[in-house]
C-alpha cells in the first residue's frame, strides 16, 4: 500500500486555498494550509511534507522568507517545492533562491486541474521507499537479555 503523500500549501487567500486545498484531497492527497509565511516555518520546523506549494506574497513572513527558511534547512533539502504565485520570479529581490523551485507557475495561468496533474507527475517518478520489515526478536540487541532472563 502506497503511503499517502502530504502536501504543504502556503497560501493566504483562503478562497485560493480552500479550492485548491479541497481539489488535492479528493486526489487522495493529504493537505496541511499555512495561511501565513510564520505559520509555514512552524509545520516545516514539526514535520517534512512530500511537497511545499509556496505563495510568494504573504503576511508575516513572505514567500521569499519561507524559501530561505527551506534552502537554509537540510532536513528539507530533497522536498520538492512549487511555487505558485501572482508574482514573477523577476519581481523578488533574491531570483537565485528560485532555482531550488520544482515548478514555478502564475496563479492567472493555473488551475487546481492542472496544478493536480504536475504533483501527479512529480510524484509518479517517485521510487517508493521499500516497507519496512516486521522485527524479528534476533534483530534486537538487547533480545538474547530478555531470552536469558526467561530461561
Amino acid at each position: 500500500m502506497a503511503k499517502v503523500k502530504t502536501i504543504l500549501y502556503c497560501e493566504d487567500d483562503l478562497v485560493v486555498l480552500t479550492l485548491y486545498r479541497k481539489h488535492l484531497q479528493q486526489a487522495g492527497y493529504h493537505v496541511i494550509p499555512a495561511q501565513d509565511g510564520l505559520e509555514a516555518m512552524k509545520n516545516l520546523s514539526m514535520f517534512v511534507p512530500d511537497l511545499v506549494v509556496l505563495d510568494l506574497m504573504m503576511p508575516k513572513f513572505s514567500g521569499e522568507e519561507v524559501l530561505k527558511f527551506i534552502c537554509n534547512n537540510p532536513r528539507l533539502a530533497k522536498v520538492p517545492l512549487f511555487i505558485l504565485s501572482s508574482n514573477t520570479v523577476e519581481e523578488v529581490e533574491h531570483e537565485y533562491l528560485f532555482e531550488r523551485a520544482n515548478k514555478r507557475l502564475l496563479k492567472y495561468n493555473c488551475t487546481p486541474t492542472i496544478l493536480l496533474d504536475m504533483i501527479k507527475e512529480l510524484f509518479a517518478g517517485q521510487v517508493e521507499e521499500a516497507p519496512a520489515r516486521p522485527a524479528s526478536p534476533f534483530d534486537d540487541p538487547f533480545s538474547s537479555v530478555i531470552r536469558s532472563a526467561a530461561a
